[in-house]
């Protein structure tokens, strides 16, 4: 997966990780992600570097609808 403008691989186990932190349906996937974080002040946009392993992720059904949300990509999943 390209984050950032870096190749990264990102596991299975990891992109199921996310998907539930974000309480998303089993249909939903990765499709892009970042470390950064882009926020409107109101007088300009601003980047904010997000912690090490954390990301915004995006993610997309068969559909096309689309959801967005902060994960940590190094959480293990719930059994």
């Amino acid at each position: 997966m390209l984050i950032d403008g870096r190749i990264v691989a990102i596991s299975d186990e990891q992109g199921r990780s996310g998907r539930e932190q974000l309480e998303l349906p089993a249909d939903f996937f990765l499709v892009e992600a970042t470390q950064l974080l882009h926020h409107n002040t109101g007088s300009g946009w601003v980047q904010i570097p997000l912690p090490r392993g954390f990301l915004v992720a995006a993610y997309e059904n068969l559909n096309g609808h689309r959801r967005y949300g902060v994960v940590d990509i190094n959480k293990q999943l719930s059994i």
